[in-house]
């Protein structure tokens, strides 16, 4: 560890030179894209109140003018401005809620609070601060420079495109269905995803460990990683480096799922059986290796409508390669292009270098907003995760100093 408190950053795979038939990162996620087109979207209709971060799938409209009639920016009297500052009879109270006066003879005046409504008429609100009362009779000192009333459709009119589909319902978009009278919302269903865990010196994180055994948190960082994605995590087991294993619960569990996840056993290894059982299952392949660190052995593919993920077994590696590659996919189901993650422009706060593949690397935002990489020791180093902000991505061959630009993807 340095003195800022961060880890010192080594190669994160063995090999450096890509080979010559792996697709780049933009290709393979271009193939990616290309299948996903063919995704047929599910709805569901849900109440407004458990929509939040799901998807609308339909367009939701105003269903009257917004507002509904004229009403004060503020308190204070309502008048017409052919009288001048002569004095005025108030004649009427109009709070918010109420149905009020709707009407202003010449040298009448209505006191109004901030919502309420304003007689058709009107041709101002006066503010209180400009204002003298005595009894029921008004005179105002200075006439505005400004009417301070909203009129009838002054934010939206009846039948205009308050959120549209694609959309992504936080608070400021349920405020908005609610206030055009929503109660239940079309939505995209999430879509289903089982991960699975592989390797046989992985255990259970939360029992007993020996030496030679790796702890299950692939899985779990994942499991949470899926959920915050927008998906449904139906699915979710460890299983051992067996062929016949494999085959039954990946055979199972296809049917079952929009998106199976797997981690380890792609790469190179003795017992990296996942490639073969993928081909026996006929799940046909879009692309196994991409020319990028971590998480070169990705693997990808579909059997009928369900797509398959196969990520590298190293914590960084299969954290990457999610963001990368899982995400766009499950954004592809929930019919979000709006979150599209396109690579955004920052400053670099530390060196980055890269050899001859592109370079995604884990790192955080300084104090003072600029790009920092989190020093680890390799794909296998899961402390890095802990203060990971974004991924750097740093083109092959190439060298980003402090101060130039460089491209970022929010994780």
């Amino acid at each position: 560890m340095n003195a800022t408190g961060d880890y010192a950053t080594h190669e994160m795979d063995s090999c450096c030179q890509p080979n010559s038939t792996h697709l780049s990162y933009d290709e393979a996620l271009k193939v990616l894209d290309n299948h996903c087109r063919n995704i047929q979207h599910k709805t569901e209709q849900i109440p407004l109140a458990e929509a939040v971060n799901r998807v609308l799938a339909k367009d939701a409209v105003l269903d009257r003018d917004e507002p509904p009639l004229a009403r004060s920016a503020m308190d204070g009297f309502a008048v017409l401005n052919c009288d001048g500052l002569a004095s005025r009879e108030i004649v009427a109270v109009n709070y918010a809620g109420d149905i009020g006066k709707l009407s202003l003879g010449s040298g009448q005046a209505i006191k109004v609070m901030t919502g309420a409504s304003v007689p058709t008429n009107a041709d101002a609100v006066v503010m209180v601060e400009h204002c003298q009362v005595n009894g029921t009779q008004l005179t105002v000192t200075e006439l505005p420079h400004k009417p301070h009333i909203r009129q009838i459709g002054d934010i939206a009119s009846r039948g205009e495109v308050a959120v549209k589909a694609g959309q992504i319902i936080g608070a400021g978009e349920m405020a908005t269905l609610a206030s055009c009278g929503v109660s239940t919302v079309e939505v995209y269903q999430r879509p289903r995803v089982a991960i699975v865990s592989t390797g046989d010196e992985v255990v259970p994180y939360a029992g007993e460990i020996l030496d030679h055994q790796t702890r299950d948190s692939n899985r779990l960082m994942l499991e949470v990683q899926l959920q915050q994605f927008g998906a449904c995590v139906a699915e979710s087991r460890h299983v051992l480096d067996d062929i016949d294993s494999l085959s039954d619960v990946i055979a199972n569990l296809l049917p079952q799922v929009d998106l199976l996840i797997t981690i380890g056993g792609v790469s190179m290894g003795e017992k990296d059986y996942l490639p073969q059982v993928f081909s026996q299952l006929e799940i046909k392949q879009l692309f196994h290796k991409v020319s990028m660190r971590p998480g070169k052995p990705i693997w990808a593919g579909h059997y009928q409508e369900t797509l398959v993920i196969g990520l590298p077994g190293n914590p960084v590696s299969s954290f990457v390669g999610s963001v990368l590659f899982a995400r766009p996919v499950v954004d592809a189901f929930l019919g979000c292009f709006s979150r599209r993650v396109t690579p955004r422009l920052a400053v670099a706060g530390s060196e980055f270098k890269s050899k001859a593949r592109s370079d995604f690397m884990v790192a955080r935002f300084d104090d003072s907003s600029k790009v920092v990489a989190i020093i680890g020791s390799g794909s296998a180093d899961w402390r890095s995760l802990t203060a990971t902000q974004i991924l750097a991505l740093v083109p092959p061959n190439s060298i980003i100093a402090i101060g130039d630009n460089i491209e970022v993807i929010p994780v």
